[in-house]
């Protein structure tokens, strides 16, 4: 340990501005220790002593520099345990990793690194710390008191039992838990009109790792996606970054319009993105008589489709739909649905059903970012979908989610009446709502959070300039009781611009 302390000084020292003294160079190489956090509060400084040994100069020398440090009050003598950093100094290190430059060595061309991420991406961002807000209208979070706790602790609790636990402490490679599997082919799939092997199945950290590997394996120089417009900002970047080429197709009330996809076969698209269950953000359903015109397409053509069934779940009785995957007879569809959205969106679970082919190399591509999915979270849920704790959660949220639609919807027709909400009736954990003219979402967004009030601006989900402004509120997190009085407070909060 101490020998790679004094490795460290000599490097730090060796860095140092050799056109300043001793004394100068030392103490500005102990500040910047400090400000880059190389010396941790409850660690002391190393003594004169041993400080000018490994410097090979004198030791009045160091002392100087550390009574210029006591000057400054960066550090101060404990008695008996040598020198530390003042906590006073130690809250300059924010301020500090802003604005200096640590090295006088010039840093690397990250633009030129990182070449690959330089595409358009305005992702939805919410406050990290929206949960403390008292009215959260934000997409994709979870109002705890709907989570299943007990039932979800006991399928972790048998996951850790001796006859579990052989299952996932080994390194299985590449494959995925044979029971989670299993409960996906036999109880969630077939929910969604489809059927696949055990083979066409491949589980993923989520929708978005399945996007990804969709990207990584459909993408790349000279390919051309289809995209709807608006739609999800990830898909948009995760396809731009391979390097393919973007067609933006716009969306109507059924869904994504396919008029310039095939008219040129020299133009037309290698691969269509769509949400057709539930369009994101809009939540329009793709029509039937599209759906079987995109797959006529694809076979054609030599077309393959990526569906993202978006909140497929949410849906109750004859408000569901089958998923497209369901009426694709020779392969053209990968399908991408998620366990996580529903259950709770930090445990990352989500899957992809493709012919077989496409799945033994989507499964090389996730071998190379993280071999399999943790083996332990796998087993938690086969569990929890074999004892029909899914099922229970999905009806439960169906149930709770059309309640709060519908409050919310009422709310926003009685205190902003000229707020249009384009989302249609039915299912779904969130409303698409278009601005009237003279209100910006970035101004709203703005006044809303001194209401105490989340919802989230729509400008990321196109591509290009949107043709007007878009809000989109979620209820998915804001308690019932809280909807009306929240949507009032925005009012407020909006009448005072």
């Amino acid at each position: 340990m101490r020998q790679r302390l004094g490795q460290l000084w000599q490097t730090r020292f060796a860095l140092s501005d050799p056109t300043e003294t001793l004394q100068q160079r030392i103490a500005g190489m102990l500040r910047r220790a400090v400000l880059e956090r190389a010396i941790p509060l409850d660690a002391p400084l190393p003594s004169t002593r041993e400080l000018a040994s490994e410097l090979g100069v004198a030791r009045a020398t160091v002392a100087i520099a550390y009574e210029r440090l006591q000057i400054e009050g960066a550090i101060e003598s404990r008695e008996r345990r040598g020198f530390f950093v003042t906590a006073t100094f130690a809250q300059k290190r924010p301020e500090f990793h802003e604005s200096d430059q640590l090295s006088l060595l010039p840093p690397p061309d990250w633009a030129r690194h990182f070449s690959s991420l330089d595409v358009p991406y305005r992702p939805v961002r919410n406050p990290q710390d929206w949960y403390r807000y008292r009215y959260p209208f934000v997409y994709g979070q979870i109002d705890a008191r709907l989570f299943p706790l007990a039932d979800w602790r006991e399928c972790v609790e048998r996951a850790t039992k001796q006859e579990s636990v052989e299952t996932w402490t080994v390194d299985r490679g590449d494959q995925d838990d044979r029971d989670l599997i299993e409960q996906l082919r036999t109880r969630v799939l077939p929910r969604r009109g489809v059927w696949a092997a055990a083979d066409e199945i491949l589980v993923t950290v989520g929708a978005q790792q399945a996007l990804y590997l969709i990207g990584q394996l459909l993408g790349g120089q000279g390919r051309r996606i289809a995209v709807e417009e608006p739609c999800y900002p990830d898909v948009r970047a995760i396809f731009a970054m391979t390097g393919a080429s973007l067609l933006p197709q716009p969306v109507d009330a059924e869904g994504m319009r396919l008029t310039a996809i095939g008219v040129d076969p020299a133009s037309a698209p290698d691969v269509v993105m769509v949400t057709p269950s539930h369009h994101c953000p809009s939540g329009a359903r793709m029509s039937g008589e599209r759906q079987r015109a995109l797959l006529s397409w694809a076979t054609e053509c030599d077309g393959l489709i990526v569906e993202d069934d978006y909140e497929p779940q949410l849906g109750s009785g004859h408000d569901t739909c089958p998923a497209m995957k369901s009426i694709d007879m020779n392969g053209r569809v990968f399908y991408v649905g998620s366990l996580s959205k529903t259950l709770a969106p930090g445990l990352r679970l989500g899957y992809v059903v493709a012919p077989r082919e496409a799945i033994v190399a989507l499964r090389r591509l996730r071998r190379l970012m993280l071999r399999h999915v943790a083996s332990n979270n796998e087993r938690a849920l086969a569990l929890f979908l074999a004892q029909g704790h899914f099922e229970s959660l999905q009806r439960r949220l169906g149930h709770a989610y059309q309640v709060r639609l519908k409050l919310l919807r009422e709310a926003l027709a009685k205190s902003l009446p000229t707020w249009h909400i384009e989302s249609p009736e039915g299912a779904g954990s969130s409303l698409w709502v278009r601005l009237p003219e003279g209100l910006t979402a970035q101004d709203v967004v703005a006044r809303a959070r001194d209401a105490d009030v989340v919802v989230e601006p729509g400008s990321g989900f196109f591509g290009g300039a949107p043709p007007a402004e878009y809000l989109r509120m979620g209820i998915s997190a804001i308690p019932t009781h809280l909807i009306a009085e929240g949507v009032a407070a925005l009012a407020e909060a909006v009448s005072r611009a």
